[in-house]
């Protein structure tokens, strides 16, 4: 490894790094706890001071301080890094490059606009009072960084030029934008969402203007708290000057698909209370952490896409979603649910009195919020519900629904049990024989049995939350990624591909021809081919990852072999996860002949396994 992170794991050791974070008790020679990346009560967690790692028995979870660290905070590796660094004195000055420059340069391009739209926000009493108007409190507007962006064309802009910030910089964070060639001047630009009358624009020059104008200014942060982007809501102009809410343009630092509002500080509130409260609007997130319901997060001018719901899923099985309480709200709600029951979520839904947010419920009374939590409803008989008032009385319209699109969202709700006591419920609120709807969801899973079986090896059973709001709740998550065999979120993968790669950066082809050659005896062809795919695309972060713990150590081709371990323990366990799954089918259909063919294949994969296992313990 290279001497910078030698001297992090030397001066650093695996439970003092672990027991930083959570409450861990000596057994023998190891350390134990309840895993933090799962529910459990018995602790199945346990961390070697000799081998300065950490296992779970219950999840799987395991590595080094890095990558605890990186699951625990939800960083990347540069992020735990520079967290463990900081921990253990240790500089990290020869790990400058130009694109960690470049990210740092952007940042701190937002750091300073930000205190520049505070300042304003303070200068602004009309601001200042719709905020607490709304009922945000001093502490929190200054807490979460609020601020305003005057009504007029180039405020920001000239202020941060008078830092002797580039303008190629302020454009690459969102905050300006540029005429059209062929107009005279900014005023003659595509935006017009503040009121044109501040600035006297006419002029041959063209110059860049703010983005952000007349609005006021809700910081977007990254899960390390850094603030990437701004939502800013009209406000001192007209709304029919300019979209309600503007949000920055996806850039470097900020995505918009990714990126939750509120995620920097709910992570702890979710694993406090095991599950994620998900709102549409800054100022519904704002009251709610303000309340104490600090395991909520928001959509932020998106709604919520399938890398939103992989972040949360990692966090925590359970979702309740607390939308507007109309019409738009109830359909946001629906289109939300699916695609989190596809990521094997427990949903509920919380309903709020008709017409209003979370927002004003949380003005005007606590208590309502709260009871809307105690009192929420699992999402497929809140859609049955919403099913039922929509058919407002005919039979046969309700019919058609339930078989078109209620009963398809039933087969990603794994237990066989639970999934017979929605049926009876649904039964009960549709008047449809229960018999028949059995009937049709298994003709379903027939059809499906396929996607089923995906399903299943990244799921498993879960079980019905009930949200203490008295006391509030949390959540945990599994710390590996079971998405498919080829996965850019399984850890040993990343920094195999890394590895490969930085070896051929250093000119050590042979070496990393030698490495390849290793795993290609252990894949299949298509394997093989997948994996090189996804070494070609590896980013220049992993590269540096791979520097970071490869470089300069005196056991190099130990740490290599290692690795490929990893790698080949990965794949068998997917293999097996996989042909577990088709034995339980086999079983189920009493293909006797195919399940014994299974039965010899789970075997033969877990002998290898162990294999593997006892000689990863004899090198350790």
């Amino acid at each position: 490894m290279s001497s910078a992170a030698e001297q992090i794991k030397d001066r650093l050791g695996i439970a003092e790094v672990v027991g930083s974070y959570i409450k861990i008790e000596k057994s023998g020679a190891n350390f134990k706890a309840c895993c933090p990346f799962h529910n459990e009560k018995t602790p199945s967690f346990y961390v070697s001071t000799d081998r300065n790692t950490y296992y779970c028995f219950g999840c799987g979870a395991k590595g080094d301080i890095f990558t605890f660290v990186q699951e625990f905070e939800k960083v990347d590796f540069v992020g735990a890094l520079k967290l463990l660094a900081e921990k253990a004195g240790v500089e990290l000055t020869q790990y400058k490059d130009e694109s960690k420059g470049e990210m740092d340069r952007l940042r701190a391009v937002l750091e300073q606009s930000t205190k520049f739209y505070q300042q304003n926000l303070e200068d602004n009493v009309d601001a200042l009072q719709y905020l607490k108007k709304r009922g945000l409190t001093d502490a929190t507007i200054q807490d979460w960084k609020i601020g305003y962006a005057l009504n007029d064309w180039r405020t920001c802009y000239d202020n941060l030029k008078s830092k002797k910030i580039a303008d190629e910089d302020i454009e690459a964070v969102g905050l300006i934008k540029w005429p059209d060639s062929s107009s005279a001047g900014a005023g003659s630009g595509t935006d017009t969402s503040a009121g044109v009358a501040q600035g006297g624009m006419a002029g041959k020059v063209r110059r860049p203007y703010d983005r952000f104008r007349a609005r006021v200014m809700f910081p977007l942060f990254d899960p390390s708290s850094r603030v990437i982007g701004y939502s800013g809501r009209i406000f001192g102009v007209p709304d029919t000057d300019g979209p309600k809410y503007l949000n920055s343009p996806d850039t470097k630092l900020f995505n918009k698909s990714e990126t939750l509002y509120g995620y920097h500080k709910a992570k702890e509130g979710i694993r406090q209370w095991k599950y994620v409260i998900l709102v549409e609007g800054q100022m519904d997130l704002l009251m709610c952490h303000q309340n104490g319901f600090t395991n909520t997060v928001a959509t932020s001018g998106t709604s919520l896409t399938t890398k939103h719901l992989d972040k949360l899923s990692k966090m925590t099985d359970n979702l309740m979603l607390v939308y507007d309480g109309d019409k738009a709200g109830v359909k946001a709600t629906l289109r939300a649910w699916t695609e989190a029951l596809s990521f094997g979520m427990v949903v509920k839904v919380a309903e709020l009195p008709k017409g209003e947010d979370p927002a004003d419920v949380l003005l005007k009374d606590k208590e309502i919020f709260k009871n809307s939590l105690k009192h929420s409803k699992n999402i497929i008989e809140y859609f049955t519900d919403v099913l039922v008032q929509e058919s407002a009385g005919d039979h046969s319209a309700l019919s058609k629904k339930i078989r078109s699109e209620l009963l398809q969202c039933l087969l990603y709700i794994e237990s066989p049990i639970l999934r017979s006591e929605y049926i009876s419920k649904i039964s009960l609120k549709t008047s449809i024989a229960e018999k028949d709807l059995q009937e049709e969801t298994e003709n379903l899973i027939k059809k499906n049995s396929t996607q089923m079986s995906a399903n299943q090896s990244r799921r498993g059973d879960k079980q019905e939350f009930v949200p203490n709001a008295n006391q509030q709740a949390g959540g945990n998550h599994i710390g590996h990624d079971e998405h498919g065999v080829i996965s850019k979120n399984d850890v040993n993968l990343r920094r195999f591909t890394g590895l490969v790669q930085w070896l051929r950066s250093k000119n050590d082809e042979e070496k990393a021809s030698h490495t390849l050659a290793k795993i290609e005896k252990i894949l299949t062809p298509e394997e093989f081919v997948e994996l090189s795919k996804l070494i070609e695309t590896v980013d220049e972060g992993l590269i540096f990852e791979a520097e970071v713990l490869f470089s300069g150590s005196g056991k190099l081709q130990q740490e290599i072999d290692i690795m490929i371990d990893l790698v080949e323990e990965r794949f068998l366990k997917y293999k097996l996860s996989k042909a577990m799954s088709e034995l339980h089918l086999a079983e189920k259909n009493h293909d006797k002949i195919k399940a014994e063919n299974l039965l010899k294949t789970c075997q033969e994969l877990s002998t290898k396994l162990s294999e593997l296992g006892a000689k990863r313990s004899g090198s350790s």
